[in-house]
């Protein structure tokens, strides 16, 4: 299993139960593929750079999770389906090296 990075965005508009939906719905949608997550939250509401379906402002959540490579592309439909959902992007995270090796 490798560990990923979702973010994703919900209209500025949208409300903090929209939002625990939204986590609900993720984190449901990593575990029914096989992965595991380790946090999901809300890391705040900013303005966009640019106007994403009319809305000018949006709240972004992040979820870190580990799950088989085969099943992201799954995970990237579900969320291309989701109406609520401005944006989103998943990102293999990478390793950190070790202070002594810099």
């Amino acid at each position: 299993m490798r560990e990923y990075e979702l973010m994703w965005i919900l209209p500025g508009a949208s409300s903090d139960e929209d939002g625990q939906k939204s986590v609900e719905t993720v984190t449901s949608l990593i575990t029914d593929n096989g992965g595991e997550v380790s946090s999901a939250e809300l890391w705040g509401r900013r303005s966009l750079s640019y106007p994403i379906k009319k809305n000018a402002e949006g709240a972004y959540y992040l979820a870190r999770f580990s799950i088989e490579p085969s099943a992201t592309p799954a995970i990237n439909k579900a969320m291309d389906a989701d109406q609520a959902v401005l944006r989103h992007l998943i990102v293999k995270e990478t390793p950190k090296k070790a202070a002594a090796e810099s």
